[in-house]
This record gives structure tokens, C-alpha cells and sequence, in this order.
């Protein structure tokens, strides 16, 4: 006779069912953290299309830089995460606002505040840019901002506005793609081409009115060091000031002097005329001015650095 069988009561315990969503959970985080990979990375390639880059060299950091402007290359990070995308964005920004036309020769801190607002273009492919790095965008601008008000820039109204948080980056800025729709959802039909024109005559008063000539000595020595290029157009604009000033107090005293003392024989008068003598004598008055002004502030200024 066989022996009873005796059944473990591990066999007879009831086993806990296997949950399918349990064993494919990890399965589903990878895929989709794939999927928003991939998502950033067509909206990368979108934004570089509509911004017109040429070129994308990838950076290899989550955060930082470079628009090579008048090139349309860029070096930034490819795009994966949120942080690389905001970073690609602002990069867009530059070569689509800054690459020709007006905005080449735009301040630093102009440029960086439309770039700043230009990243904000993630909403347009239906993401949000974090609050931080909004955060960090408007002290970014700020910076920007005292370094060139420290070398006396005109500072832009609209940038110390964002940089301020008075300003939201979803405002309309001087230009936009043409394939941009939230951004001009709520603008009656007409009120972006008029939003874009005033925009850039704002601009245009603000810069144009006082700086030309220090953004045209910027562009063309370029590989000159900031703090020269300041000291060149600083002397450039004091004796170009003292010359036209001086020109002008000198034939203005010249009239008045010839009222009470005329010289015929040295400088022969017209009535209600300038002779050539009178205005060559104010210009080298002129002159004469302009260089005792300039001998000044050199000798002011060494003799303040020695102190």
C-alpha cells in the first residue's frame, strides 16, 4: 500500500495574479520617455526651419549657446530635454531677429530680450516653457542691460520692461514667422503688420537717435577690445561735439567783433555775407577747441588713475 500523499500548502496557497500593467510599467516610462524625446526633436527641427538656420553644431550641454550672426549657424544643444530646447529656441531667435536688417546691429541687450521672448515660441508647438527658466531669462536680460548701460547705451524701454517682470514675453515682438498662429490669436486681422511696424520704428527712435555712430564703430572694429572700442568712440564723439560748438561760437563772435571793429583789409565784408576767411578762421578756432578737450580728458583721466 502507497503512502498518503500530503499536499504543501505552498502548492495549495492562492497565488496573487500577475498584473500585466505591473510587469510592462517600466516598458511604458521608457517608451514614453522616447516618445517626448522624439517630440522635442521635431519641434527642434521645426523651429530651425521656420528661423532659418543654415547650420546646427551640437553642444553637448544642457544649457548655453552661440548664434553666429550673419551666418545663420548655431551652437546649442540638440534639443531632448526642456532645458536644451529653450536653449535651441533662444538660438532660433537670434538668427531669425538678428541674422540682417535692422536688428544686426541692435545692443546686446535688445538682442537678448527678443531672443529671450522669441523662446517662448514652445507654446506654438503646444509646450510651456518652465517658470525658471523664465526667471532666469529676465535676470539674464537684466545683466545685460548694466553692462550696457555701464558703457552708455540707450537702454530699450521694452527690455527694462521684461527684465522687470512688467513685461510678458507673450507680447508681440518686432517680427514673427509667418507659420506663428497663437501668437496672433487674439490680434484682429492687420494688427500684426502694425504691431511689427511700431515695434520696430520704437526701436529704430531709440537707437538710431543717439548711437549710430557707436554701433557703427562697433561693427567695423569688431576684434577691437570693448573697453578700447568705448575709449575711441568717447574721444571720437568729445571732439567731433567741441569742433561744432566751437565753430559756432567762433564765427558767432567773429560777427559780433566785426560789428565794432570791421577789417576790411584782412577780412574783406559783404553786407549780410560769411567770408571764407571768417568761416575758416571759425573752424580752426573750432579746432584749436577740440583739442584742448580732448588734451583735457586724457589728462584728467591719467591723472585720476594714478591717484
Amino acid at each position: 500500500m502507497s503512502p498518503p500523499v500530503t499536499l504543501n500548502s505552498e502548492i495549495l496557497a492562492p497565488q496573487p495574479p500577475t498584473s500585466p500593467r505591473r510587469t510592462n510599467k517600466g516598458a511604458e516610462i521608457r517608451a514614453r520617455i522616447a516618445a517626448n524625446r522624439a517630440k522635442r526633436l521635431r519641434i527642434a527641427d521645426a523651429m530651425k526651419l521656420v528661423a532659418g538656420v543654415t547650420e546646427h553644431t551640437v553642444h553637448k550641454e544642457d544649457f548655453g549657446g552661440l548664434p553666429y550672426i550673419g551666418t545663420g549657424k548655431i551652437y546649442s544643444p540638440e534639443g531632448r530635454k526642456i532645458v536644451q530646447l529653450y536653449t535651441l529656441a533662444h538660438e532660433c531667435g537670434h538668427i531669425f531677429l538678428h541674422n540682417s536688417g535692422p536688428g544686426y546691429a541692435f545692443p546686446s541687450h535688445v538682442k537678448e530680450f527678443e531672443a529671450e521672448s522669441y523662446a517662448q515660441a514652445l507654446r506654438e508647438h503646444g509646450m510651456t516653457a518652465p517658470h525658471k527658466l523664465s526667471s532666469w531669462g529676465r535676470e539674464y536680460v537684466a545683466s545685460c542691460i548694466a553692462k550696457d548701460r555701464a558703457g552708455n547705451v540707450p537702454i530699450d524701454p521694452r527690455a527694462m520692461a521684461y527684465a522687470t517682470g512688467r513685461r510678458s514675453p507673450y507680447e508681440p515682438l518686432r517680427m514673427v514667422p509667418s507659420t506663428w498662429t497663437i501668437f496672433r490669436a487674439d490680434e484682429p486681422p492687420g494688427a500684426p503688420t502694425s504691431a511689427v511696424r511700431r515695434g520696430w520704428t520704437e526701436t529704430l527712435l531709440n537707437y538710431v537717435r543717439g548711437s549710430l555712430a557707436n554701433r557703427l564703430l562697433q561693427r567695423f572694429v569688431r576684434n577691437v577690445p570693448e573697453r578700447l572700442a568705448r575709449e575711441t568712440f568717447a574721444v571720437f564723439r568729445l571732439a567731433a561735439g567741441c569742433t561744432l560748438h566751437g565753430t559756432a561760437a567762433c564765427l558767432f563772435g567773429l560777427l559780433i567783433f566785426q560789428e565794432f571793429q570791421p577789417m576790411p583789409d584782412a577780412f574783406p565784408m559783404r553786407p549780410g555775407d560769411v567770408t571764407g576767411p571768417d568761416f575758416l578762421t571759425s573752424v580752426a578756432g573750432g579746432l584749436l577747441l577740440a583739442n584742448l578737450a580732448v588734451l583735457w580728458r586724457a589728462t584728467t583721466r591719467h591723472s585720476f588713475r594714478q591717484r
